[in-house]
């Protein structure tokens, strides 16, 4: 017997399995003689010897004969019987005519005897999973959809039970399953040529296999789907690229430079920003890189009202980085809306770094003039279409006469207050007072008031013009009237409001 084993094992050759059974059979069997230690363990590897011609025998069964020595070598090898299993399952896989589920599923009872003979250092649910792993691979819808019968397809089903004919059927677990679908349809997508390529239809079978779709099969159904939109915009790119494209906000600006008007479609950008994960999980952060880059595009192009329109979102947001569009916008000449342009500056100016602040500055005070300058204009003349008033921008403002401006910042409110109401009587009273006799021929038509006799009236504000000998004045009025009395805040307040009442009564 010894004879007999050393000659098996030493025959290198992968053609000889018959004659191995020829020895075989010629050696006495267990039973037969006396019993010893030596004989029994002769016979112990006589029986290992039959075991191994039965796995060599299932291997040239399925078309990968190996020599008898290689089965002995590699039956401790746990490496060397994984590697053995994926060759033989995917040769399988490779054959012309694809084989049947019947043929499959005989494999899959092939690959168990063989472990439970001679490579039990293999576990049976590795023996599984390669046999999974290999139908998701072989490029077979039907052998694809053969795999799912094989997995746990979602996380509820992890505990069910199976039963094919009264026995428990093993199925891989959920993880695994996941991992094995994810590894399958990424081989498919990346061998793509296009999104019409039959490789990415398989990519896509493979990951609809798990039902429940958790966001790992999620992001890869996404980015099939992000091929299509890149494909609508022009982009010419190959599925591979996209993956292994680091930068994605990239894609977006390929899209955008592709068509001019590729920017007013902001919706599909922005969905296409999605399924490509842009900025990662950050949707804030990604809605907000995109809208930038819309806004940059719109600017380009003088379409202020989708650059207001997006800007509008990113102050909505809150999105600090896009400061630097909304300051440009709101520095746009050609955008007539000056309280938006206003309001783009507050925001530019909240969000800038201190060394942008001064220039900001600068630019929002022009605009607060420009629009006090509008205003005004209205209140004046509204008559005339004050309220389409042609302003001049922020850089003609900035030339004007720095005391003109000061002199307009410290009297306007106060002025649009007494316009809006007294226009009118205000161009008569300015009338009058141009004559230097005015107050005396007008003091000459006063009444007394509910019973308060003007002396009363003049006599409340104490001062040197008691007798009324010269013409009262506001300070601010001063540098205009000839010699005049500038009374105090208070006193003109009180006692002028009371004589305009019958001054105008009588003038206007």
């Amino acid at each position: 017997m010894i004879t007999a084993l050393e000659c098996i094992y030493s025959c290198e050759r992968d053609d000889q399995l018959a004659l191995c059974y020829d020895i075989l059979e010629c050696l006495p069997q267990r039973g037969y003689g006396p019993e010893t230690d030596k004989t029994s363990s002769l016979h112990d590897a006589v029986d290992e010897l039959e075991r191994i011609l039965s796995v060599s025998e299932l291997l040239e069964k399925h078309g990968l004969q190996k020599p008898v020595s290689f089965v002995k070598d590699t039956k401790d090898n746990a490496e060397e019987a994984r590697k053995l299993m994926i060759r033989l399952t995917r040769h399988t896989g490779r054959k012309q005519p694809s084989v049947n589920e019947m043929q499959w599923k005989e494999l899959l009872q092939d690959m168990l005897d063989m472990q439970q003979k001679v490579y039990t250092c293999l576990q049976s649910d590795a023996c599984y999973e390669i046999f999974t792993e290999s139908l998701l691979c072989s490029s077979s819808i039907d052998n694809i959809h053969l795999a799912g019968q094989m997995m746990h397809c979602s996380i509820w089903s992890v505990d069910q039970p199976v039963s094919s004919k009264g026995k428990p059927q093993y199925r891989v677990s959920y993880k695994r399953s996941i991992e094995l679908v994810l590894a399958a349809s990424r081989e498919y997508f990346n061998s793509s040529t296009s999104l019409t390529d039959t490789c990415m239809d398989l990519a896509r079978c493979c990951l609809q296999l798990i039902v429940d779709c958790p966001s790992a099969i999620q992001e890869e159904l996404d980015l099939i789907r992000a091929l299509g939109y890149l494909e609508e915009f022009g982009v010419k790119i190959l599925p591979l690229q996209v993956r292994l494209c680091s930068d994605r906000l990239g894609l977006i600006k390929d899209c955008l430079s592709q068509l001019p008007t590729n920017y007013k479609q902001s919706a599909k950008l922005l969905g296409l920003a999605n399924l490509l994960r842009v900025a990662g999980d950050d949707q804030v952060e990604r809605k907000g890189q995109v809208l930038i880059l819309l806004v940059e595009q719109a600017l380009s192009f003088q379409d202020y009202k989708a650059a207001s329109m997006h800007c509008q979102e990113l102050m909505t947001a809150g999105y600090a980085k896009s400061w630097e569009v909304c300051s440009q916008l709101g520095q746009s000449e050609g955008y007539h809306d000056l309280g938006m342009r206003q309001e783009l500056m507050a925001f530019a100016l909240t969000h800038c770094p201190p060394s942008a602040i001064e220039a900001l500055l600068g630019v929002s005070s022009s605009l607060q003039t420009q629009i006090l300058y509008q205003a005004v204009n209205y209140q004046l003349l509204p008559s005339e279409g004050g309220e389409n008033v042609n302003t001049s921008g922020p850089s003609s403002l900035m030339s004007k006469d720095t005391e003109s401006a000061d002199l307009l910042y410290w009297t306007t409110t106060k002025t649009m207050k007494v316009l809006s109401n007294t226009t009118m009587t205000t161009k008569a009273m300015l009338h009058a007072v141009s004559d230097g006799q005015w107050w005396k021929r007008s003091l000459t038509y006063l009444r007394p008031l509910h019973g308060q006799e003007l002396g009363d009236v003049l006599k409340s504000g104490l001062g040197e013009n008691i007798t009324v000998e010269k013409q009262g004045c506001h300070p601010f009025y001063e540098s205009l009237i000839a010699d005049p009395y500038v009374a105090e805040v208070s006193f003109i307040r009180n006692a002028f409001s009371n004589v305009l009442i019958v001054c105008t009564n009588y003038s206007i």
